[in-house]
């Protein structure tokens, strides 16, 4: 068992921090901790995000998922885990009283016993781990403390997912901002040629002309360079930083 699950965790590790398609990445994390933990568990990931909830899970998992995504905390235990920042556990579905109707609707899938952990990095709860069992008191408290275990793990791989996910964006976006800006930079050199006028001037009649024609002043700039070039301005070269090189002792 252990084996199994140092064997997971290292996989998870690989997954989570290459693969860049969100959906994809939460059903192949759930197939690895389904193998990892005994007992033929089902999986299921839940990633919270400002845009909505995002699920994937393990073989027999998707209509418990999709299920769940439409109920709120009071309603499903997978919610209150996020909500609350606590797990959850159902040693016996058949005896269960919270969450009105939904014991009865996991019966029908042949649920019987389930723990959901949050799914946390430096205290924020990003997520849950559902494990669904076709079994009652599966979850014994050696398996709820490897859940907890691969939940901590996971919520670590997640947030450096997310980060690198921000980072990418805003780079994206500040290329897009040079770009803009050297085109701007080369049609403003453009009007101060043809004008005889300063940068400032020229600057003026540049956002004055965006204005009359109803579009940004980045567009235009392109628009000049083309007239007078006859192609539109070639890519910003990006010098891209290197790591440091190591120095080898003697």
């Amino acid at each position: 068992m252990a084996d199994d699950l140092a064997t997971g965790l290292s996989e998870l590790t690989t997954l989570l921090l290459h693969r860049g398609d969100v959906p994809e990445s939460l059903c192949a994390a759930a197939d690895i901790v389904a193998r990892m933990l005994p007992d033929s568990l089902m999986v299921g990931i839940t990633l919270s995000r400002a845009q909505g909830a995002m699920a994937g899970g393990s073989v027999g998992t998707q209509p418990i998922l999709r299920e769940e995504s439409r109920l709120s905390a009071g309603q499903a235990p997978s919610a209150q885990a996020i909500a609350t920042a606590q797990q959850v556990f159902i040693p016996d579905v058949t005896q269960e009283q919270r969450w009105g109707t939904y014991p009865r609707r996991l019966l029908a899938h042949g649920v019987k016993s389930v723990h959901i952990q949050p799914v946390s990095a430096t205290g924020e709860v990003l997520g849950a781990l559902s494990l669904y069992s076709n079994h009652v008191h599966t979850f014994t408290a050696q398996l709820r403390q490897d859940a907890a275990l691969t939940a901590a793990h996971i919520g670590v791989l997640f947030a450096v997912g997310i980060e690198a996910a921000r980072q990418a964006a805003l780079t994206d976006q500040l290329r897009a901002a040079l770009a803009s800006r050297s085109a701007i930079d080369q049609a403003l050199g453009v009007l101060m040629a043809e004008r005889r006028c300063t940068r400032d001037a020229a600057f003026t009649v540049l956002r004055e002309l965006s204005q009359r024609r109803n579009i940004r002043v980045a567009e235009l700039a392109v628009e000049i360079i083309e007239a007078i070039t006859g192609r539109a301005p070639g890519p910003v070269h990006f010098a891209e930083p290197q790591p440091p090189r190591q120095r080898h002792r003697r």
